[in-house]
């Protein structure tokens, strides 16, 4: 069940329909579901960008990096996301932003890591960020060096968990605006929910959306 770099070289993602929003509210937690069809995003909304990175272990098996948050007085205090962050006035566009914050959290460069494509815009409500996911690969195994100011530590995943069914739970989580039930993947006891699942869902349909990967 492993994907290959070389078929993500060949498999031209940026001209495959992405799954989109249908992916993504698979994952949603209620309070967002409920937000009207109509809904317009705030005019005032801060953007950001987040990066899905593929990279392979000594061993070929295909990972990504996930980063927990340190604990602060916040409303995503010690939570389970992308390397990402806040776009700045000086980037050239949202690629760039998600290059530069993941090379200032997880201490990876660009030149380390190739554009595969980019994934839906999500919005997070709690925060009023509209959050730009994009999905790269390294050719190469990656050494991470954290900023421990903005990561507590990280958070390496085979991609392979992420596709398996038996990673997929419902449980309750208790924040400072909500408690609810929460569609979620659980990592070796990491429960990753809210935006970073519903991005994770959409990833994972286009993955297994390629013509050549097969499930074994």
């Amino acid at each position: 069940m492993n994907l290959d770099y070389s078929l993500l070289q060949s498999s031209k993602l940026e001209e495959i329909p992405k799954p989109g929003w249908q992916a993504q509210m698979k994952m949603a937690p209620q309070i967002r579901k409920v937000l009207p069809k109509d809904f317009v995003v705030p005019a005032d909304a801060r953007q950001a960008a987040v990066l899905f990175l593929l990279y392979p272990d000594h061993n070929a098996l295909m990972h990504f990096c996930l980063i927990q948050r340190p604990r602060y007085a916040g409303q995503h205090s010690g939570q389970i996301s992308f390397p990402g962050g806040k776009q700045e006035q000086y980037d050239a566009d949202f690629w760039a932003t998600a290059l530069r914050e993941t090379k200032e959290e997880v201490g990876i460069s660009e030149d380390q890591i190739e554009f595969l494509t980019s994934l839906t815009p999500t919005y997070i409500p709690p925060s009023n960020f509209v959050v730009r996911p994009f999905m790269a690969v390294a050719p190469s195994p990656l050494l991470f060096s954290p900023d421990n100011k903005e990561v507590d530590h990280i958070i390496e995943v085979p991609l392979n968990a992420l596709l398996s069914p038996s990673n997929l739970h419902a449980r309750s989580v208790k924040t400072s605006y909500m408690e609810e039930e929460v569609p979620m993947f659980v990592f070796d006891n990491y429960e990753v929910w809210g935006a970073t699942a519903m991005i994770l869902s959409e990833a994972k349909e286009l993955i297994l959306s390629l013509p050549d990967f097969r499930i074994e």
